[in-house]
């Protein structure tokens, strides 16, 4: 199987829209109130550029009929943007954050972000073959 099926890159945008969505919901991002500073730029930058490369990268594909390796990369852009909700969703991994200092709710994110890649490593390979 040479070519990805156009639906397939349309599911992504589908779905990366509604992650921006909540992405930017998230951060506040049509808050005027809001003001961001140093480190918060730089990852509100970092989250534009996989969101609009992974979006820009399924346009191009739909355009012009890429193989498994673009299908691998907008899936990764993917997984990659839907990690910040993810870490939103789950316990913090500061010990501190919680006040009890217990470590419980931290090994569980870091079971789940490990489940998180590997599922999407099946899907890149998979995507490969």
């Amino acid at each position: 199987m040479d070519e990805i099926p156009v639906q397939y890159y349309q599911t992504v945008v589908a779905i990366q829209l509604a992650v921006t969505g909540a992405l930017l919901f998230q951060i506040r991002f049509f808050d005027s109130a809001h003001t961001i500073t140093g480190r918060h730029a730089w990852r509100r930058l970092a989250v534009a550029v996989v969101l609009g490369s992974t979006l820009f990268g399924c346009l191009y594909s739909i355009r012009h009929g890429s193989g498994p390796a673009a299908a691998a990369a907008v899936t990764a852009g993917l997984a990659l943007s839907i990690v910040p909700i993810l870490l939103r969703v789950l316990p913090p991994l500061a010990s501190g954050a919680r006040g009890g200092g217990h470590e419980g709710p931290r090994e569980v994110t870091i079971l789940a972000l490990a489940l998180y890649a590997v599922a999407t490593a099946a899907i890149v390979v998979t995507l490969n073959r």
